[in-house]
C-alpha cells in the first residue's frame, strides 16, 4: 500500500512541470486502524524492511507515524498494547517495530542490487557489508521458516555478526501474555516487560567456504554485518 502510493506520486511529479520537487511523506504505517496483530507484532520487522526495499528512490524522506502510542488523537490509553501507531507502547515499552528501526539504522549508505524479495545488501563507508534478511508472512497467515544462503566472494572475514528480531529476541508480546496480559502492569511487571523487549546480543556466525546460511522463522528479521578483515 505505502510503496504503491509512493510510486504513484513519484510518477505524477516526474510527469509534471515541477519534476525534481522534493517528495516528503510525513506519515506512514502498515495500517490506519488499531490492529494489535499488525502494529504491535513481529510482522512489522519484515514489513518495514520490505517497505524500505520497495520505496527506495521514490521519496526524499519518509516519517513513520508515530514515536509513541500515547498521543492526543487516540485519547487516554486503556491498555499497554492496543494496536497503536507508535514505536513505543505506553510505559515506554519498545515494540518489535522499534527494534526493527534500531537494526535497520545500521544499514550502509551504498546499496547493491540483488535478485531477492527477502534481502537488502548495503555497504558502509568503512567497507563493512550490512545485509538485512527477512521472512515476510502476512498477518493472520501461517508461514514456514526459510533458509537464505549468502555467497560472500572476495571477503576476508571468517565470521559475521548477526542480530535477530524474532519471538526469542526483541518481541515483548510473549512476556506480556505469560503475565496474563494485565491492563495496568505493576512497576515490577513493567520492568519485566522492558527487559523482555530488548534485542538479544548479536551472534558471531562462521563463514565457511565463502558462504553463510541464515534460517529465519516466519516474520523474522536479521541484520548481518561483515567487517573488512573481520576474524
Amino acid at each position: 500500500m505505502v510503496c504503491r502510493a509512493a510510486k504513484k506520486v513519484r510518477d505524477e511529479v516526474d510527469a509534471s512541470p515541477r519534476r525534481g520537487i522534493p517528495i516528503i511523506w510525513s506519515e506512514y504505517n502498515a495500517t490506519y486502524f488499531n490492529e494489535p496483530r499488525i502494529t504491535d507484532s513481529l510482522f512489522m520487522g519484515p514489513w518495514l524492511a520490505d517497505t524500505l526495499r520497495r520505496c527506495d528512490g521514490l521519496t526524499d524522506m519518509m516519517s513513520y507515524w508515530t514515536l509513541s502510542d500515547v498521543f492526543e488523537e487516540q485519547g487516554v490509553v486503556k491498555r499497554p498494547f492496543y494496536g497503536g501507531f507508535g514505536l513505543i507502547a505506553a510505559g515506554g515499552i519498545p515494540k518489535p517495530v522499534f527494534n526493527a528501526f534500531k537494526m535497520l539504522h545500521g544499514l550502509g549508505t551504498e546499496r547493491y542490487d540483488v535478485d531477492s524479495e527477502h534481502a537488502l545488501v548495503t555497504r558502509r563507508a568503512d567497507g563493512t557489508l550490512v545485509i538485512a534478511l527477512w521472512n515476510y508472512v502476512a498477518p493472520g497467515r501461517s508461514g514456514a521458516p526459510i533458509t537464505i544462503s549468502l555467497q560472500l566472494r572476495h571477503v576476508a572475514a571468517r565470521s559475521a555478526r548477526v542480530l535477530r528480531l524474532d519471538a526469542e529476541s526483541g518481541d515483548v508480546s510473549g512476556a506480556y501474555q505469560r503475565m496474563g496480559s494485565p491492563t495496568y502492569p505493576t512497576q515490577a511487571q513493567l520492568q519485566q516487560l522492558l527487559k523482555a523487549s530488548a534485542l538479544a546480543a548479536p551472534q558471531e556466525v562462521p563463514i565457511v567456504d565463502e558462504r553463510l546460511s541464515i534460517t529465519l522463522p516466519a516474520q523474522g528479521l536479521v541484520t548481518v554485518e561483515v567487517a573488512p578483515g573481520q576474524r
